[in-house]
């Protein structure tokens, strides 16, 4: 017997809709079902539907315009980030797996920042930072709302070191990036550590200061890992 993890929803789904590609004989540039229909014609609800609309998309796949709808990609992706994003994504339980790609990627996004980041990226970065300030002094504090912005902002570096690869493996592995950063905040006292570190990396980026925008981030990745695993059952 298999001891392989058994898919999630999220896979399967994404799976589903790259058959229906094939079946349905779509080729590049032309539009998808909407949402409503794939939920329909798959048997599920709009949210798995989203997930996996939103790893194809990642993965080159599938391109969202915005309110004109879902449309098969080009497939002009380069194949090392296609790769690697895929075989982590099927590596859901990974962990040590996961914060090793992540200390090897995200030093190098936040530094490759801070030597490219426009204006206009700094303005995007430091929008986060207040909705991260905004989620944790609501009362109670909005811990959804939260993840959503730190993980949001991961990503802003990333699209804003200029690196297309590696933006796309961090779009890839979003899901698993929330799941750890969903556990460790439980951690007491470890949404403000991350606040700080956060604006630490933030800081250094619009200071462009590529050596030390790495460092912080390296940094923060580490106090992440240690908090998650302080939180993981049995330690």
């Amino acid at each position: 017997m298999s001891d392989a993890p058994r898919p999630s929803l999220r896979e399967r789904v994404a799976a589903h809709i790259r058959e229906l590609i094939v079946a349905d004989g779509l080729g590049p540039g032309e539009q998808l079902p909407t949402e409503r229909e794939l939920a329909q014609r798959l048997g599920v609800s709009r949210v798995p539907i989203r997930e996996a609309i939103r790893t194809l998309s990642a993965l080159g796949i599938v391109e969202v315009r915005g309110r004109q709808g879902m449309f098969v990609a080009d497939g002009k992706l380069d194949a090392t980030a296609d790769e690697l994003a895929a075989a982590l994504l099927r590596q859901r339980a990974a962990f040590d797996e996961l914060f090793a790609v992540r200390r090897l990627l995200e030093p190098a996004s936040a530094q490759w920042a801070a030597a490219r980041a426009t204006d206009a990226d700094v303005r995007r970065l430091r929008e986060l930072l207040e909705r991260m300030d905004a989620a944790a002094a609501a009362d109670p504090p909005d811990h959804a709302a939260y993840l959503d912005a730190d993980a949001a902002l991961h990503l802003a570096i990333a699209r804003a070191s200029g690196n297309q690869v590696l933006r796309r493996i961090l779009e890839a592995i979003q899901d698993l990036h929330r799941d750890q950063i969903d556990t460790s905040s439980r951690r007491h006292g470890r949404i403000d550590q991350a606040r700080g570190d956060h604006r630490r990396i933030v800081e250094a980026i619009a200071a462009r200061d590529p050596i030390g925008a790495h460092d912080a981030m390296l940094e923060h990745l580490a106090r992440t890992e240690r908090a998650a695993r302080e939180s993981l059952p049995g330690t």
